[in-house]
């Protein structure tokens, strides 16, 4: 009976994600020409910007960090960068200070007592005179034309109120740090063709700029599960204010480097999407909220759901798999099966659920292929997609799982301000 439940749960779930990136791809190719002009404009208007820089034990990265905002291409008398210790215990507020003697005019340092990043962020906000506000987190480094191209984007369209950038894993070495640079690069495309229907699902922290009003009518960063920038978004779409995306800002962030380190991550991140998700549940099927709300959010929780079959799926199958192996031991004995490996194009299986198998698989490889043409940044694709392939779908089902079982029992909600320190 459960593999029949089992069985039949795949055929919605294969239609559910051929649907998506369908379209997914259509709303990209319907948008192509005006992601060509993008391209081409020519910033004329360069309004004022803050950039906040909240650190907590940042004495390893936060001067790479720094270094990627000095470099930036950009009038220096209209920046300024607050950089937020929250509660630091090595030496990051040193080198901050050091930062602060060389740049007086451009840099501010704050010391405050450890209360999490939305507490640091809003301790910069309410500093901020400037016409833009923005976050870089402290394991993260930016392009030298990152905020050329993104205020552009307030320039040509006035009711913008959020620009995100293109984020790539810096550097990736280990084999995790490879899985989710193809993760990333995946993202390039989903974010982008979020943003050509008004469907953004989160503004990340590494430099996503907004203008100030927004917070000035929305209010401040809450805590939000420990994921404030979803919920900053959440709260965007509900007051109906356009986020759109710029696939030129090239921003690079530190990943976590063990399983360890991803898996905590990811869980906050799963968490934090479905609690405040539940928290703006009437914004689901809701067609005042756009394509947010009629896409963006149930396909949200549809991913959900099916990552969590996954899951008993491939329980399941392996807790039958051993006992049909343990079944044949007990009656034949411990027997080693001679055979010899013939690959026959007869015994190829061609029923449904493998060809549209094969179908996504080719719509994946596309949709990446476009994420890497949109980008400036030209990372081993050949090299790290067998890994992002084997071990990402091992990956999914398991913080899925977890961060509904941890919402179910009301488990405690594990974060630091920078999760690469997991790693």
């Amino acid at each position: 009976m459960l593999e029949q439940i089992l069985t039949g749960l795949m055929y919605p779930f294969l239609f559910f994600s051929m649907y998506f990136q369908i379209f997914l791809l259509i709303s990209f190719f319907e948008g192509k020409r005006k992601i060509k002009r993008e391209e081409k404009r020519v910033i004329t208007d360069f309004p004022s910007v803050t950039v906040a820089i909240p650190c907590w034990n940042e004495e390893k990265t936060l001067s790479g960090t720094l270094d990627s905002l000095l470099k930036l291409i950009y009038p220096k008398d209209k920046l300024k960068f607050i950089i937020v210790d929250d509660g630091s215990t090595d030496e990051t507020f040193e080198i901050a200070k050091q930062y602060k003697e060389k740049y007086p005019d451009l840099i501010e340092v704050i010391k405050k007592e450890n209360g999490g990043k939305h507490t640091a962020m809003n301790l910069a906000l309410s500093m901020c005179n400037t016409e833009l506000f923005g976050c870089l987190d402290a394991d993260s480094f930016v392009e030298p034309k990152t905020l050329s191209h993104i205020v552009g984007y307030f320039e040509w369209d006035k009711d913008v109120m959020a620009v995100t950038p293109c984020v790539h894993i810096k550097a990736p070495k280990t084999l995790v740090q490879r899985m989710q640079a193809i993760e990333y690069l995946l993202g390039v495309f989903i974010r982008k063709a979020y943003g050509e229907i008004d469907a953004i699902q989160v503004t990340p922290g590494p430099f996503s700029i907004f203008k100030k009003e927004v917070f000035d009518k929305l209010g401040p960063y809450k805590k939000a599960h420990n994921t404030e920038d979803f919920e900053i978004t959440l709260r965007m779409h509900k007051n109906h204010m356009k986020i759109v995306n710029s696939h030129k800002a090239t921003v690079y962030t530190l990943g976590p480097s063990t399983a360890y380190g991803f898996f905590k991550q990811h869980l906050r991140w799963a968490r934090g999407f479905i609690e405040n998700a539940l928290d703006y549940r009437e914004m689901f099927f809701k067609k005042k909220y756009g394509n947010f709300g009629l896409f963006t959010l149930p396909g949200g929780f549809m991913f959900v759901f099916y990552a969590m079959y996954t899951a008993v799926f491939i329980v399941y199958n392996l807790t039958i798999s051993l006992s049909k192996i343990i079944a044949i031991i007990f009656i034949s004995g411990l027997n080693m099966p001679h055979f010899t490996f013939k690959f026959d194009f007869f015994y190829f299986n061609t029923n449904t659920i493998s060809f549209v198998t094969m179908v996504l698989f080719t719509m994946l490889l596309f949709v990446l292929y476009i994420g890497r043409e949109l980008t400036e940044d030209k990372q081993q694709f050949y090299r790290n997609f067998p890994v992002f392939f084997v071990l990402f779908p091992l990956f999914v089902p398991l913080y899925v799982s977890r961060a509904v079982f941890d919402i179910i029992f009301s488990r405690k909600n594990e974060w630091v301000l920078q999760d690469n320190k997991r790693s």
